[in-house]
């Protein structure tokens, strides 16, 4: 809806337009230069009108006298009279007299005009003798300028008339030319702008052009797709932080919920024992009790143990230490970690692949706890008299693989990702009495992207499940020699950092 208090261009009056302003300012300069242009082409057409009659009154006095010499002398009025009435047909004289020796009038057409009259001329007559030249008379001929002012007049009205004339049509055409190539996309933006205030919508203007206006225009497109863009990212940052923020509570209320399990468990036995509440012959009673705060103290140790590398590898804290491992030197060092890992009776772990001219340029350590923790589930998950395997292989694509196969119960499809978010296991997905800490598949998935891979999970098509490293094809290289013999025994450095939760023997495993 539109403000009310703010008009759209469409509205706005006239003279608040760009053309009508320009217009308002064009026309009266152009009006005042015109008019000063038409002053000055009058005075000089005026002044050269004169410059003209003055001259032509010269040439008339001159040829006048010689005609009336004769005629004067010899007193002919009849001449006179005729070369007068031949000399007033000039329309731009204005009077003339002829006088004898004595000032008297012999003919005249008007009055005689005064001697400081500009236009005036007074010339003698003379007649030429025997002997001599004889002065019989006198002309006096005066020129008006009136004709040469109507005539200035005329061209200078009809001078005018051309030039409002093209005045107008140069207003028209400039009010037209900027109402085309200004006022329009201007009033577009315009629109444009009050439809993004008053509803938040965003419209692109269409208007292309090489000038400054399409400069602004392409500016203005611009400007506008990057606050899209920029408030968009906005919105999905702003619903990230809310995932994020709701994950950690989740997070934290799972951390609080698995701390309570085994302290319930560490505070009810320790209070049997202490208070010998069956009395003091049942020692192997409470020696069962003791084991059962151990393994509850344990698994509580492992738990803040897996928070805290959780922390240290979401905080950035975990730096790895990229160097040339054979691929048998870490398939062994994670066979040995898991020979003492907890599992189900006669469960026996394979170990498959790896080639003596097989390397990768991982970190060997975190990539050995990575192993040790998908083999910890895979012990965990599976039932009693089966087989666990560890295998790897370079897919066609180069990608490097460790694939952790198991045959236990696998996992609904939806599952598969929730599992690499810490605590997000559905509770009625997995059994609460071999439940880990739910820290151990999202603690690999960063181990992985540390060395530029991912976790895959996929169930197996005769039941079971496999879980995935798949590492970049510039992680493979071709291992020397050397390498193989001087890491193949190498045990995992107890100074790691990121090794303090790697191996736990207990029935909490992530």
């Amino acid at each position: 809806m539109t403000n009310p208090t703010t008009p759209s261009p469409v509205d706005q009056p006239a003279l608040k337009s760009i053309s009508a302003r320009y217009l308002t300012r064009f026309v009266p300069i152009i009006v005042v230069v015109f008019a000063v242009l038409i002053a000055i082409y009058g005075t000089i057409t005026y002044r050269e009108s004169k410059v003209n009659l003055a001259a032509k009154l010269d040439t008339l006095l001159a040829r006048q006298s010689l005609l009336l010499g004769e005629a004067v002398a010899n007193r002919r009025d009849d001449r006179i009279g005729l070369l007068v009435a031949q000399t007033i047909a000039d329309r731009d004289l204005a009077t003339i007299a002829v006088l004898d020796s004595d000032g008297a009038v012999l003919n005249k057409y008007g009055s005689v005009p005064d001697r400081t009259d500009a236009l005036v001329g007074r010339i003698a007559i003379n007649h030429m003798s025997a002997d001599s030249y004889e002065r019989v008379g006198t002309l006096i001929v005066s020129m008006s300028d009136g004709p040469a002012i109507a005539q200035l007049v005329n061209s200078l009205i009809y001078i005018s008339l051309l030039g409002l004339a093209l005045i107008a049509s140069a207003a028209v055409a400039a009010h037209l030319v900027l109402r085309a190539t200004v006022s329009q996309p201007l009033d577009m933006m315009l629109n444009a702008i009050h439809i993004q205030r008053d509803s938040g919508a965003r419209i692109p203007i269409d208007w292309e052009s090489q000038d400054q206006i399409g400069q602004v225009v392409a500016a203005y497109n611009a400007l506008q797709g990057r606050q899209t863009k920029t408030e968009a990212d906005l919105t999905r940052l702003r619903d990230k932080a809310e995932r994020a923020h709701q994950s950690k509570s989740d997070f934290v209320a799972r951390v609080i919920d698995e701390i309570r399990t085994p302290l319930n468990s560490i505070v009810g036995f320790s209070e049997i024992v202490s208070t010998r509440r069956f009395g003091p012959d049942t020692i192997q009673r409470y020696i069962n009790y003791a084991g059962n705060i151990n393994q509850a103290a344990r698994h509580l140790l492992f738990l803040i143990e897996n928070v805290l590398e959780l922390t240290r590898l979401e905080g950035g804290e975990v730096e790895p230490t990229f160097a040339p491992t054979p691929v048998i030197s870490i398939l062994r060092r994670a066979e040995t970690n898991a020979a003492s890992l907890p599992r189900n009776r006669d469960v026996r772990l394979r170990v498959a692949g790896g080639k003596a001219d097989q390397a990768l340029h991982v970190d060997g350590e975190l990539m050995v706890s990575l192993l040790g923790k998908l083999l910890e589930n895979a012990l965990r998950h599976t039932p009693e008299g089966g087989n666990v395997e560890l295998s790897y292989e370079v897919r066609p694509s180069g990608t490097a693989c460790f694939t952790v196969t198991d045959p236990g119960p696998g996992m609904p499809e939806e599952e598969a990702q929730r599992l690499l978010i810490p605590f997000a296991a559905s509770r009625d997905f997995e059994d609460r009495s071999s439940q880990g800490s739910g820290l151990g598949l999202p603690i690999c998935k960063i181990l992985a992207e540390l060395h530029g891979g991912a976790i895959e999970i996929t169930n197996l098509a005769g039941g079971g499940l496999a879980v995935s490293v798949l590492l970049p094809p510039s992680r493979t290289i071709e291992a020397r020699p050397s390498d193989a013999s001087a890491r193949g025994d190498e045990e995992p450095r107890t100074d790691h950092h990121a090794s303090g939760a790697a191996v736990q023997h207990l029935n909490g495993a992530g």
